[in-house]
């Protein structure tokens, strides 16, 4: 396998690059941007920088992934080369070394289960090439990826205009995205509103914002219960929300009086229970969530998830969260992610409701019920923030 770094100012350039050397059939092992070298390299644009492999000509035999690691060590031994060649600094090998690894093992290891989808080496279209970078760089499920590709492919076979094909593959990806965002509508016979998620996703603020929207804009009498009494900051942050909206405010320090504080409340159209941050990696703490929610009948829970965590740590949150049979799910911190795939992921994941998102910290505006075409926008990096 001959593996190559290649670099240009943008995708199309790349990718030409790659194809004149390499060929069609070439590999996409990893793509990212990068700052030009030199003094002023920070005043430039961004460089495309794009790892590219090919197949050795004989095929691979079906034995090759009992010899995986010593593959593995050939290949990588033959990409640091190609790199010294091209006159990559050696501060630059160093920290790619086991980035480049690690991917290397993976291509392998697709190649030897025929797992790479072979529509992804049949593109020629140079847009549907992009929107296949796109996607990746976005993080989106690879199964979806898949799904969106063969539907655009179809397109470009079967509609000869170019700027016909567009406006047809948009309203595609908008339909697939859409089949897995389940609609929400709040549930009017119950009154108590309980949110939960981890520590520093803006739960408390998300509340706010919630608070402020029923009270001013639909008329709702609201009162707010905050069982957040690990973080002394939380309890002042609501009280200052609710000083400000003119809206009761509820401590509880332990589960069993929660009874008492929604009987404070009663005459209340909405009551909104702010809970402690959990680490979804402390079973305590998740358990004392559970004991809070059994205390409430009637009630309707929002898992609250930032939209700049990790994949593996969402999965986990997820993951933790799934002892509740029905909840809402509000995603955060909007404006601070830098990939959007996590939206359509979690969706897709959850089959639950994503009934908001947040986008800044202002108290009520920066907050949306969530819209399709929003989220098909931020995908493909058309959003005007």
């Amino acid at each position: 396998m001959k593996v190559k770094k290649f670099s240009a100012s943008n995708n199309q350039e790349v990718m030409m690059k790659v194809r004149n050397e390499l060929g069609p059939d070439a590999i996409i092992i990893h793509q990212r941007k990068i700052k030009p070298k030199g003094l002023l390299g920070f005043l430039k644009k961004p460089m495309i920088e794009v790892v590219a492999a090919k197949e050795d000509e004989k095929p691979i035999r079906p034995l090759m992934a009992n010899n995986e690691n010593e593959s593995v060590e050939k290949i990588f031994k033959m990409t640091v080369d190609n790199m010294k060649n091209d006159k990559v600094e050696k501060t630059t090998i160093d920290k790619e070394v086991d980035e480049i690894k690690g991917m290397l093992t993976t291509v392998i290891s697709k190649i030897n289960k025929q797992e790479l989808p072979d529509l992804i080496k049949t593109i020629e279209n140079q847009e549907i090439s992009k929107l296949f970078h796109v996607l990746k760089e976005q993080e989106v499920d690879e199964i979806l990826i898949e799904e969106i590709l063969q539907k655009c492919i179809s397109i470009q076979k079967n509609n000869a205009e170019e700027e016909h094909q567009n406006e047809l593959i948009k309203r595609e990806i908008t339909k697939i995205i859409n089949k897995y965002i389940i609609a929400y509508k709040r549930n009017a016979n119950s009154k108590i509103m309980v949110f939960m998620g981890p520590t520093g996703v803006g739960k408390t603020t998300t509340i706010a914002k919630l608070a402020a929207h029923y009270a001013l804009n639909e008329g709702k009498t609201v009162g707010l219960i905050s069982a957040d009494t690990y973080r002394i900051a939380a309890v002042e942050q609501l009280k200052t929300y609710s000083d400000i909206l003119n809206i009761p405010l509820e401590v509880i320090y332990n589960p069993s009086e929660i009874h008492y504080a929604v009987n404070q409340l009663n005459d209340r159209d909405i009551i909104m229970v702010d809970t402690a941050g959990r680490s979804h990696k402390n079973e305590s703490q998740i358990l004392e969530l559970k004991k809070l929610l059994n205390e409430i009948d009637e009630k309707e829970t929002y898992l609250v998830i930032s939209c700049t965590c990790k994949s593996n740590d969402i999965k986990e949150i997820i993951s933790t969260y799934s002892f509740i049979n029905n909840y809402n799910i509000i995603l955060t911190k909007i404006d601070e992610a830098t990939t959007f795939g996590t939206i359509i992921n979690i969706a897709k994941e959850t089959k639950k409701p994503i009934c908001y998102l947040t986008t800044g910290q202002s108290v009520p505006d920066d907050i949306e019920k969530t819209n399709v075409d929003k989220i098909v926008s931020l995908l493909m990096k058309e959003a005007k923030q």
